[in-house]
């Protein structure tokens, strides 16, 4: 085996199983969060002694808790997928095409990810974890592509 192709399949096991593992946890606390949102709202909803200007500020957390946590849920979904596909393209080159399509997909959506949180915030320490995000994902996709294309 070429040595290139070894690199990109041992890169493209290794990331696959941390994906994995990121997706797993993503997974688990967009589920708790979800669950977090519905317990506020209920308590919410059971406290009448709450005047109405901290009632509108409860329902927007509770509703921000919530969209938070779907987004995570998907989220998590998507790495768990990307990495399942990463590792079984890794052991089989003959599956690398939907470990290709996502790996494209979490590189641009990294990127966006970092401009737009970048445009936002300004805060260095979210620009230093984007950007280790869009690492992780370029080096996904160059294990992909690199298969995609020699093997």
């Amino acid at each position: 085996m070429d040595e290139k192709i070894k690199n990109a399949k041992t890169t493209l096991k290794v990331l696959g199983i941390l994906s994995i593992i990121l997706g797993v946890f993503a997974f688990i606390f967009g589920a708790m969060s979800i669950g977090g949102g519905g317990l506020l709202a209920g308590q919410m909803a059971t406290s009448g002694g709450m005047s109405s200007a901290d009632a509108d500020a409860a329902a927007t957390v509770t509703g921000l808790v919530l969209i938070a946590g779907i987004v995570l849920l998907a989220s998590g979904i998507f790495t768990l997928l990307l990495g399942i596909f990463s590792v079984r393209a890794s052991n089989d080159f003959s599956k690398i095409g939907p470990a290709y399509v996502f790996a494209i997909i979490d590189l641009v959506v990294s990127i966006v990810g970092v401009i737009v949180n970048f445009a936002v915030s300004m805060n260095v320490s979210s620009l230093l974890g984007g950007i280790v995000g869009v690492v992780f994902a370029a080096c996904i996709f160059w294990a992909a592509k690199t298969i995609r294309d020699n093997a």
